[in-house]
């Protein structure tokens, strides 16, 4: 099976924590140059640090993707430090959320703003700077992180629901445009996995995700960091507009509570 990406740069938006990071380190264990972007340039250093200790190549690339310019300016820089970008996944995320009827109308626009701008709008603008090169070389591998909600939803969090769904709809359409240019677009879907996000949740809604899970337990970055990486390799070059859910085969939350977490 083919996954020797060492003539490959990937950009991993998103990757100084959580499944960015193990995303970041994944690809550079299989050869690729790696740009790790975060909002902050501690994590992404650190990343960046642990890489470059395994023996791996990687730059920390600062920047707010869900910005035009930020991103744009973010795209220049990989470009100018270690070449153009091949690989696009676009990991960066916010899990803020509520209850759709229990604060003001102004929340609860700020907050849809605020997921679509970096979901949907932040996986928009880094495609489009990085989509040109993709073109004119005839190949490029995007994975965009989708979410288990975007199987059922998950109640209580209509903002990032509709955010992760726009980012699978993304992923559908331009599967359809880019396959013919040697662009696959892609989507992973996590379950719920060990990470800040699950942090915040009380006892009570950690034991009730687990026994709808099959497998008993939570993802492990590392786990989705897996199924990211194998659609970036060559092996998966007749995968294109799929989304792969690695969720244990979790079985639907249908009474959470917003409280719990």
């Amino acid at each position: 099976m083919d996954v020797d990406l060492s003539d490959r740069t990937a950009l991993v938006t998103g990757g100084g924590r959580g499944n960015g990071r193990a995303i970041a380190i994944e690809l550079a264990g299989l050869g690729a140059s790696v740009a790790v972007n975060d909002l902050d340039s501690t994590p992404a250093s650190a990343v960046v640090s642990e890489i470059e200790e395994a023996g791996g190549r990687a730059i920390a690339v600062p920047a707010d993707v869900s910005d035009e310019e930020d991103a744009r300016s973010m795209v220049a820089d990989i470009e100018a430090a270690v070449g153009h970008v091949d690989i696009l996944v676009n990991n960066a995320g916010v899990g803020d959320a509520g209850p759709f009827t229990s604060t003001d109308h102004r929340t609860i626009r700020e907050r849809f703003q605020m997921n679509l701008d970096v979901h949907l709008w932040g996986s928009i603008n880094c495609m489009l700077e990085t989509m040109e090169p993709m073109l004119e070389q005839g190949y490029g591998k995007v994975v965009n992180i989708t979410s288990i909600h975007t199987k059922n939803g998950v109640g209580m969090s209509p903002e990032y629901d509709v955010g992760k769904f726009s980012v699978l709809a993304l992923t559908k359409s331009l599967a359809l445009e880019l396959g013919r240019e040697g662009i696959r677009v892609n989507a992973v879907a996590p379950g719920w996995t060990n990470t800040r996000m699950t942090e915040v949740f009380t006892d009570e809604t950690h034991d009730q995700i687990r026994s709808l899970n099959p497998i008993g337990r939570y993802a492990e970055p590392d786990e989705i960091a897996n199924a990211v990486a194998f659609l970036c390799t060559p092996a998966s070059d007749y995968i294109n507009g799929h989304e792969l859910r690695v969720d244990g085969g979790q079985v639907p939350i249908d009474n959470w509570k917003y409280d719990n977490r």
